[in-house]
């Protein structure tokens, strides 16, 4: 009978996983998304221009978007996401 082997030594033993790529989508590219999102509900009338882009500042704040790109690059994305609707208005 072969020896009796440890836990440590049945983990020392095995072979190392490796954790797999994240498969979450990047929160820039998801605020991208949700900023147009919000942009067209606010065109159709279901949103007010500030709730639509308030809700939009917030998130960008505690999501650490603001930190990580800057206001400037936040402001961009908002606009972008808002013009085609802007540009039809009356």
């Amino acid at each position: 009978m072969p020896p009796c082997r440890g836990i440590a030594n049945l983990a020392r033993d095995q072979p190392r996983l490796t954790t797999a790529p994240s498969t979450q989508p990047d929160l820039l590219d998801a605020f991208k998304l949700r900023a147009e999102a919000r942009a067209y509900l606010w065109s159709v009338g279901e949103l007010s221009l500030a709730e639509a882009v308030d809700k939009l500042q917030a998130d960008a704040w505690h999501q650490g978007l603001i930190a990580r790109c800057g206001q400037d690059r936040i402001q961009e994305i908002l606009a972008q996401a808002f013009a085609p609707y802007r540009e039809r208005e009356p």
